[in-house]
């Protein structure tokens, strides 16, 4: 430690440095006035400051203020040595700088004891001020990482702006970093693909999974695949690169070129709603399946639901963080709140908004922020008007053929092998979906018809459709023998696909089927809009071999509304 001691009698100099030398203190410096004072302070910059009150030239009471504008850095202790004994001069040495003084004559044990405290709150100070900048330090790479992190961000999760615009969004972080997701491409069948996800917590940690899940989508969405297969391969990303205590919940979904058609899968989010000015027609979709990122591939349930919107209607989407807003006595908003309010949005102004959604959502949360990230998508149904651009497709004719057995059958990942089979055809980008929805629905009429014998009938209530797939499972079990075989071709020149699928079962009167679908409506029921739903989708369909086999065609050329 560096002492300065500022006297201009040099016995109380010598007095003072050999007490100094002899309590352990070897470095001391002597000034006789205060010009030397000044000078040797700004050259040698001690650690402590020994100064006199009365000197001729500048007194202390004017070295004290120099020296203590002179001082850089942490505390820098300026004691006081006088033989002024009056209150008035002992108050005017702490205010003029001074942070101690100690009387003439000085008692030699009192003085080291002042020393030692005031260098150990010096010691103190420096250690708080490298604390200090290693945190700003900290803080400022915390800053640069983030703001880089902030770019990439913007850079990668972008919605084009013809897409976005028919969706009305309001996305609200709670921290700089969101951790919901809201993502929209168009498909190449003039539709439009879209995610809204919501990741575990929030901020930076959360939101890093936005990244990959993105340019999945991105790539996906190009391809025209279908939301299974999209599902599918999100899960296994998040999978791939989450922690195991970290998932997305998700709403994906598909709205066909007319607007007016949503497939749709929900996991782990809160109820889709469908707004309309009264109860009746009032929709609400609940989420069936576990969020994405925790169900390994063989668990994981693909099945979508599809949603019919009339025109102007409205599908209502929000994330976790808007209904667990919590108001004054601590009760939640949950799904129920959200219907109420859109119930009176519907009949206010007939129409839904996300931001007076959101607003009137707000009013029930007792904190001035919400403690979550809040995500609202509404759509309106309405024909898209995304361009697709035309493009001579030269794709190469292919067929492929795969034949399969009871084993094969037994497997549970068998109809999605057979899917990324057809997913290997040319000039097939703008049907896709359409034709997974048709292989799907084919493949599953051919096992569980043709080849296990199940009546659809069972279905018709929430008791049958529980046996029905209790009867599905153990007949898939002890199945011995029977067989499927599928063939799909592709003719991109003709812009056209064949489908055909043929069971080993004994067929059935697909006349009479046929006939049964035209005169009576299946809308309400759980089984009978197989059918319904190839004539709709595909711009042929034929039986052979007696309802055994099954041909659908299908025209990638044309838009399908």
């Amino acid at each position: 430690m560096k002492i300065l001691i500022v006297d201009d009698e040099a016995i109380n100099r010598t007095l003072l440095t050999n007490m100094l030398y002899n309590a352990g203190y070897k470095e001391c410096i002597e000034a006789v006035d205060g010009v030397e004072a000044i000078k040797k302070f700004t050259h040698e910059k001690p650690d402590l400051v020994l100064l006199d009150v009365v000197m001729p030239g500048l007194s202390g009471f004017d070295v004290a203020p120099k020296i203590r504008k002179l001082a850089k850095g942490p505390y820098l202790p300026i004691l006081f040595i006088t033989a002024l004994e009056d209150k008035e001069s002992l108050v005017r040495c702490l205010e003029v700088g001074g942070n101690d003084f100690a009387t003439k004559p000085f008692d030699r044990h009192i003085l080291i004891a002042k020393i030692r405290a005031h260098l150990k709150i010096r010691a103190l100070s420096e250690h708080i001020e490298q604390q200090n900048k290693a945190l700003r330090l900290f803080n400022q790479r915390v800053a640069r990482e983030h703001a880089i992190v902030e770019h990439i961000f913007s850079h990668a999760i972008v919605n084009r702006p013809e897409v976005m615009a028919h969706f009305d969004c309001f996305l609200k972080p709670a921290e700089t970093f969101n951790g919901d997701l809201f993502l929209c491409e168009s498909s190449p069948s003039g539709g439009i693909y879209f995610v809204v996800g919501d990741f575990t917590g929030h901020g930076l940690a959360s939101a890093i999974g936005a990244l990959p899940v993105t340019r999945a989508f991105q790539e996906l969405s190009q391809q025209g695949v279908s939301i299974s297969e999209i599902i599918s391969e999100l899960n296994q990303i998040l999978i791939k690169f989450l922690p195991s205590d970290m998932f997305m919940a998700a709403v994906v979904g598909e709205i066909n070129a007319g607007g007016n058609r949503i497939n749709l899968w929900q996991g782990g989010m809160p109820a889709v709603i469908v707004p309309a000015k009264t109860d009746l027609a009032l929709r609400c979709i609940p989420s069936r399946h576990m969020a994405l990122g925790i169900l390994d591939e063989h668990e994981l349930n693909t099945d979508c639901d599809t949603i019919q919107l009339g025109c102007n209607e409205h599908l209502v989407i929000c994330s976790d963080g808007l209904i667990e807003s919590t108001n004054q006595a601590g009760e939640m908003l949950l799904e129920e709140g959200l219907v109420r309010i859109v119930k009176e949005q519907m009949q206010t102004h007939g129409k839904i908004e996300s931001n007076s959604l959101f607003l009137k959502a707000k009013e029930h949360c007792a904190a001035s922020s919400f403690h979550d990230d809040v995500t609202l998508v509404v759509f309106t149904s309405q024909p898209i008007k995304t361009p697709v651009s035309p493009k001579m497709d030269f794709g190469l004719p292919s067929v492929h053929e795969v034949a399969l057995d009871a084993q094969h059958l037994k497997q549970p990942d068998i109809l999605q092998r057979v899917l990324q089979l057809a997913g290997q055809c040319e000039g097939i980008q703008a049907v896709r979906s359409i034709i997974y929805t048709v292989l799907s629905e084919l493949f599953n009429n051919a096992l569980e018809h043709g080849i296990l014998k199940l009546d659809s009938k069972l279905k018709a209530d929430s008791t049958g459709f529980h046996q029905y797939y209790e009867s599905r499972e153990a007949s898939l079990k002890a199945l011995s023998h029977g067989r499927i075989n599928i063939r799909i071709e592709s003719l991109p020149l003709k812009g056209k696909v064949l489908i055909a699928v043929e069971d080993s079962g004994e067929g059935f009167e697909w006349n009479k089927a046929s006939t049964v679908g035209r005169r009576h409506s299946v809308h309400d029921k759980c089984f009978g809009r197989g059918l319904p739903l190839l004539h709709a989708l595909c711009e042929r369909v034929w039986f052979e071999n007696g309802g055994s086999k099954v041909i659908c065609l299908l025209d990638t050329k044309i838009r399908r509304l």
